[in-house]
């Protein structure tokens, strides 16, 4: 499975009227980031067209890049007249005008609106050029040019304060990233790989941690070196679930 991933826009491009710390090129630039963290972790190979928050290609240029994949997706937010507009808040996917990846698109639609919490339904649609014979956005025109399924999906407004804000927090966009990769992964049938966990900092599923905790107060939490949050420890899930699993049965409290 391979995707690629379009951050739309370039640096510094589309700034917010309602929070004007907010630019679309630069956000949709880190949530790119996030994103394809999230789709690797099911095994996904991802292509960016954009490798740095600088770079802005062309229309052809970022739909043709999209060839061999199964999957191309421009990532935005979406904009209604040029001052701040709290009325409108919904999300918008677009698709081909072929009709591909129509099933996708409203279960992205569904889950990105969900995730985000925005007041209004979320809308799926194609848009025809003028002469009703291709579609209308040159980065879904392209990818279809090679073959490949393309869809813009639009993460609300950026004219929204209360949904601006919403994208420039990190710990949303990597919540809103896990949802997608989650959506898309089962629609295509495709499984989490198995994470492994090198540090004890990077332990924060709080039945996980608590496990753990409970063999460091005892002592047998030894790991391969280090300290502290530091303590390194390199391991699977499926030995986390297992201690777990030992925790809920009370093997592991300090009486014991």
């Amino acid at each position: 499975m391979k995707i690629c991933l379009d951050a739309g826009h370039g640096a510094w491009d589309n700034r917010s009227p309602a929070v004007e710390r907010y630019y679309e090129g630069n956000r949709m630039f880190e949530y790119q980031r996030f994103l394809k963290k999230a789709l690797e972790a099911y095994g996904i190979e991802v292509l960016c067209t954009r490798s740095s928050v600088q770079d802005d290609p062309s229309l052809f240029e970022r739909g043709t890049m999209a060839k061999g994949c199964d999957l191309f997706l421009s990532l935005h937010s979406n904009a209604v007249g040029g001052n701040a507009n709290e009325s409108v808040d919904y999300v918008r996917v677009y698709y081909p005008v072929s009709g591909n990846g129509k099933a996708l698109a409203q279960a992205l639609s569904e889950v990105i609106a969900s995730a985000m919490g925005t007041r209004q339904s979320p809308q799926i649609l194609v848009r025809w050029n003028s002469a009703k014979n291709a579609d209308y956005y040159g980065v879904i025109r392209y990818s279809a040019n090679v073959g490949v399924t393309g869809m813009i999906l639009e993460h609300s407004f950026h004219t929204n304060t209360r949904m601006t804000n919403w994208l420039l927090q990190d710990d949303n966009l990597r919540l809103l990233a896990q949802t997608e990769a989650a959506c898309i992964a089962e629609y295509y049938g495709l499984q989490a790989e198995a994470a492994r966990y090198e540090l004890l900092k990077d332990v924060k599923n709080p039945r996980y941690r608590a496990a753990l905790d409970k063999l460091g107060a005892r002592g047998l939490l030894l790991g391969k070196g280090g300290a502290g949050e530091g303590l390194i420890l390199d391991l699977g899930e499926d030995a986390l679930r297992i201690l777990a699993l030992l925790d809920r049965m009370g093997l592991l409290d300090t009486k014991n």
